[in-house]
């Protein structure tokens, strides 16, 4: 499906269509406002040297599309980096079992599994309202035999439900007290269980839209007590992906929402649940990849980034994988997937 959107800065508006299961569009917002405060953010740091000394995970979205063969295509792909990846993550929706064997071909790598949920079947996606039926309890048993599986591997595995929601391209979209009200009956299912090894991320679009008051991003948070990571989907669509896009930093992307989860969710870990950048033009792509490595590393509460690794220009998207160019592969493995023993030194 073709997407349009349409982004008016003076009256937040954005005007979108929805996009079909792995088809959502990423944008962000860019003006003056937002510069300014990413200068503001990310210099603020009293010893910026020191957080350039901390360890940061990094991971990789892979697509899943046989099972079995999970474990062998991870290998594969890590490969290609200096350091392996900390996590690995992929999609599930609600008509599927827990993904074990998925899981283990992902711990099987030594990394750790993200599941994202989508909170619809992919047989049916946009045909169901599918958040009424989860805080009816339709899926009350489908989310405890999650839970069950889930305690029962014992190991620690990262889930991130619904994510997205404050974009109107899914059908569990632009319903904040509905979706808050699903999450805690979700969270509460998995505590009673008895899963502890579940680490539940919280993450909305860069950008809501439509950008207003009522489909404001927090107005989804949960609260405190059922959230252990917060995060953030944000790309660089680069020049050529439609005419309201443009090239845009790592800055323009993510520093105005960084700096409201600073304030808002001080002591919770952020992870960058998706990212990526559009190759663009010689080396921007390296280019962009080193600043957004430098630019992370200066904001001590970014613990984890999760680089979106597929090529979608069949539907219309870039090409997002990191080793799209040999330069783009090589500035990666220089920071993100450098060797630890390397990480300590200052960034290019």
């Amino acid at each position: 499906m073709a997407c349009q959107v349409v982004m008016q800065q003076a009256g937040k508006t954005c005007v979108g269509v929805h996009m079909r299961s792995h088809s959502r569009i990423r944008y962000s917002l860019f003006s003056a406002l937002t510069l300014a405060l990413g200068f503001m953010f990310f210099g603020a740091s009293s010893d910026p040297s020191s957080h350039r000394h901390q360890k940061l995970q990094w991971g990789r979205y892979q697509i899943l599309w046989r099972p079995l063969a999970f474990g062998q295509q991870i290998a594969d792909e890590s490969a290609k980096f200096k350091r392996k990846p900390d996590y690995i993550m992929f999609y599930r929706d609600l008509g599927r079992p827990y993904p074990k064997i998925p899981i283990d071909g992902v711990r099987v790598n030594g990394a750790t599994p993200i599941v994202s949920l989508e909170l619809w079947s992919w047989h049916d996606r946009n045909h169901t309202p599918y958040l009424p039926l989860i805080n009816e309890g339709k899926y009350d048993d489908f989310l405890r035999q999650w839970a069950k599986e889930a305690k029962s591997d014992g190991h620690r595995v990262l889930f991130r439900f619904g994510f997205e929601f404050n974009g109107d391209w899914f059908s569990w979209s632009l319903k904040p007290k509905a979706y808050v009200k699903a999450w805690r009956r979700a969270h509460r299912i998995f505590q009673e269980v008895g899963a502890s090894n579940v680490e539940w991320i919280w993450a909305p679009n860069v950008i809501s839209c439509p950008n207003t008051d009522e489909n404001n991003m927090h107005l989804y948070y949960p609260g405190d007590e059922f959230v252990d990571w917060v995060g953030v989907d944000g790309y660089n669509f680069g020049e050529h992906h439609d005419k309201w896009h443009h090239w845009q930093s790592f800055n323009d992307v993510f520093s105005d929402t960084l700096k409201q989860f600073a304030s808002r969710y001080a002591n919770k870990p952020i992870i960058l649940a998706e990212f990526g950048s559009a190759p663009g033009k010689d080396n921007q792509r390296s280019d962009w990849i080193r600043d957004a490595y430098d630019k992370i590393r200066l904001n001590a509460q970014i613990k984890a980034v999760i680089w979106f690794n597929l090529d979608k220009r069949r539907e219309g998207e870039p090409n997002w994988r990191i080793d799209v160019t040999p330069e783009s592969l090589q500035a990666f493995n220089e920071t993100f997937a450098a060797p630890l023993l390397n990480q300590s030194a200052k960034p290019h």
